[in-house]
């Protein structure tokens, strides 16, 4: 069942096939959701946010007296992206932090536009944003956002377009996946199925 303040993690409860759990409560619950738009001048947007809620009241020796449910951090940022996969606009900002000095590092994210959300980004981002210039929840987030963005891309390009509306982008590549998991390993059925549907289609 949702615990007090949950509210902003929507629908928590939902959806879990886990096996049964010993008996057990609740002391933390922490959500990071992304969701990506094709914008009406053909760019993409990731908006994502990270919560981090507790369900019972506590004091802060910072913040004082906390009450049950309220956000201990809640952080957003939007990722503009063009055709090319680059940030070309970036927009963060911090609701709720553990710490009134936490908001100072907002302009720093700044530093993301010119970036390409393609491999190599972590690492740039973390050039960028790495130590006292960034902020670890942020970090982890925007991690999240840069996979939501590929596949946000694969979804723009699956999606109805209107008449004269430019076609969605395909990133798309077969060999850019090889080894990179399980299901992609180089000598497994999935990537072989890949690379027949490849063949047949440049044979078209």
């Amino acid at each position: 069942m949702l615990v007090p303040g949950e509210l902003s993690h929507r629908e928590i409860d939902e959806g879990w096939i886990l096996p049964a759990p010993v008996e057990r409560e609740a002391v933390h619950t922490r959500s990071i959701v992304c969701r990506g738009f094709r914008r009406s001048d053909g760019l993409i947007d990731i908006d994502a946010r990270f919560i981090d809620t507790r369900p019972f009241a506590y004091d802060s020796h910072l913040r004082g007296k906390v009450d049950a449910g309220a956000a201990l951090h809640n952080m957003q940022i939007r990722v503009t992206i063009d055709r090319t996969r680059q940030i070309v606009a970036v927009v963060s900002a911090m609701p709720s932090t553990p710490f009134d000095s936490c908001v100072g590092v907002n302009p720093n994210f700044q530093r993301l536009v010119g970036l390409s959300i393609s491999r190599g980004f972590r690492q740039a981002m973390r050039e960028r944003l790495g130590g006292v210039e960034g902020c670890t929840h942020m970090l982890a987030m925007l991690e999240v956002v840069a996979a939501a963005a590929m596949q946000t891309f694969v979804s723009d390009s699956m999606a109805s377009r209107k008449p004269g509306e430019a076609p969605g982008i395909r990133t798309f590549n077969i060999e850019s996946l090889v080894d990179t998991c399980w299901t992609y390993k180089s000598d497994g059925e999935v990537i072989e199925q890949f690379r027949r549907r490849r063949a047949e289609a440049a044979k078209t």
